[in-house]
């Protein structure tokens, strides 16, 4: 594995976290804008009830809609993070096969042997 090639499976990495940020915000804010719009309905509802049981079954049927928005949104955001993580796993899978451990830890050289004597002789 080269620098480059390193470089390359973290840019993709960093993008699917880019891409994952992005699209979370965006449903994040799609999910308040839907909540501010469930308000202003129920707001404007309210405004011509004078009987108790009526303001009641507003309030509750209010609240399954939040609860419904809430459940969709956490949905959203689950199918977001499963979606990185799966192409988080699939970046690290091709990352490790292109791992070269050869690099990382120093194979000692073999030194030839000699297969004559030293001749030394002395005079």
């Amino acid at each position: 594995m080269t620098n480059q090639t390193a470089f390359e499976d973290i840019k993709k990495a960093q993008e699917i976290f880019m891409e994952a940020i992005d699209k979370t915000t965006r449903a994040n804010l799609a999910s308040v804008e839907k909540m501010m719009e469930l308000n202003k309905k129920r707001f404007s509802s309210l405004e011509d009830l004078s009987d108790p049981a009526d303001f009641f079954a507003k309030q509750s049927t209010a609240f399954k809609e939040y609860a419904e928005e809430m459940n969709q949104q956490f949905e959203t955001l689950t199918e977001i993070g499963n979606e990185s993580r799966e192409k988080l796993a699939e970046l690290g899978q091709d990352f490790a096969k292109n791992l070269d451990f050869s690099s990382f830890v120093a194979a000692p050289q073999n030194q030839p042997k000699s297969k004559g004597k030293t001749s030394g002789k002395s005079a």
